[in-house]
């Protein structure tokens, strides 16, 4: 069996020997035809080559200026040097594919007349989007890095465009959260200039109660009260040496009338005193209310200027969103067509193509040829 085996695997060898010996001719025709029809098809003169440039960034992790600089919390203060990672890599990639950034490459670089595209077309803007995507893509690296990589006839512009698109996420990203911290801050401008007009309107009611002689009502009012008393001590005393003088002297006597004028002075004081007090009971209440509402709103107002200043820093400054590592240079090799991998692909091609139609030839030879016999 092992030697039936050995003469079939021979046999069979020497056919496709045979075969290949009997074709020879016809094999290498198509194949040194096809091999030569794709060495002058991709060509220059048929396929423009195009070359590759390169732009790899990070992304920042810092979305608040305000957040990541004015934050006097160092838990929540984001480190404006630290490198993003996969969810700020994909914000980028988002960014990179808006129609903004986009529309300003086309317009910036004619790339309508640079694909040579029919400006009159109906679809021309399909095929000027389609041309665009062929030719410009974006990707997250598996370092978590964003790669802006462009393909084009002109390696200067290829360079020129991926270096213009990195250039331009800033100012897309950028723009985007200025548009939102512009909202936030005058939210919060509102809310800090209706706080300043309370807090002087407070202040303003301190004042009338100042001109009304109220300054310090808890101080005023101890202050007076011992006055009072002192005075009220006086006059009584007064009034009973005036007595003890009068039984045993005359009206005219200069004891009576000193104390009649100390009396007098005593209850001039009293009467003051009592004014002062019942001014003091009059305002007191809502002087004492106003200064401690106006003490609460000082406060609030401090934490409302806080965010304000932060709000204001958001929407008037601006940080990079990314860490270039490698910039675009101009490409001095193309990248595009590799011509030896299309010669190698076309003759293998051919020549397999022609294998398979060299043999349904001889198939139908052998089986005509049975049908004949």
């Amino acid at each position: 069996m092992g030697e039936n085996q050995t003469v079939d695997y021979r046999f069979d060898s020497l056919s496709v020997i045979a075969f290949f010996f009997k074709w020879r001719k016809e094999i290498i025709i198509v194949s040194a035809v096809a091999a030569l029809a794709a060495a002058i098809f991709s060509g220059p003169t048929f396929i423009k080559p195009k070359f590759k440039s390169t732009v790899i960034l990070y992304p920042a992790t810092t979305n608040s200026i305000s957040k990541a600089l004015l934050n006097e919390n160092s838990f929540d203060r984001e480190d404006p040097l630290a490198f993003g990672e996969e969810e700020q890599a994909e914000q980028l990639i988002q960014v990179l594919y808006s129609d903004d950034i986009r529309d300003k490459i086309i317009s910036k670089y004619k790339l309508m007349e640079h694909y040579d595209i029919d400006s009159t077309s109906k679809t021309k803007y399909t095929k000027l989007y389609k041309k665009f995507s062929d030719n410009i893509n974006f990707r997250r690296t598996e370092y978590m890095s964003v790669e802006i990589q462009v393909l084009d006839t002109d390696p200067k512009m290829a360079a020129d465009i991926a270096n213009d698109i990195a250039q331009m996420l800033d100012d897309q990203k950028n723009g985007i959260q200025r548009e939102q911290a512009l909202k936030a801050l005058r939210i919060v401008e509102a809310q800090f200039q209706a706080k300043k007009d309370f807090v002087n309107l407070l202040n303003d009611s301190l004042n009338f109660f100042r001109s009304q002689g109220v300054f310090d009502y808890d101080l005023q009012t101890d202050h007076i009260m011992e006055q009072y008393v002192m005075a009220s001590a006086q006059t009584s005393d007064a009034e009973a040496k005036l007595e003890i003088l009068k039984s045993s002297s005359t009206d005219k006597d200069t004891a009576v009338v000193n104390n009649r004028a100390r009396l007098a002075g005593a209850r001039n004081t009293l009467k003051s005193l009592q004014t002062q007090l019942d001014r003091l009971s009059k305002y007191g209440g809502a002087y004492t209310s106003v200064k401690e509402q106006l003490e609460q709103e000082n406060e609030e107002l401090v934490k409302i200027r806080t965010r304000y200043e932060k709000a204001k820093v958001d929407a008037e400054e601006a940080l990079p969103v990314k860490f270039v590592v490698n910039s675009a240079k101009v490409a001095e090799k193309k990248h595009t067509p590799v011509r030896w991998l299309i010669v190698v692909l076309s003759t293998a091609g051919a020549f397999l193509l022609s294998l398979l139609v060299l043999v349904a030839v001889e198939n139908y030879r052998f089986l005509r040829a049975q049908k004949q016999a």
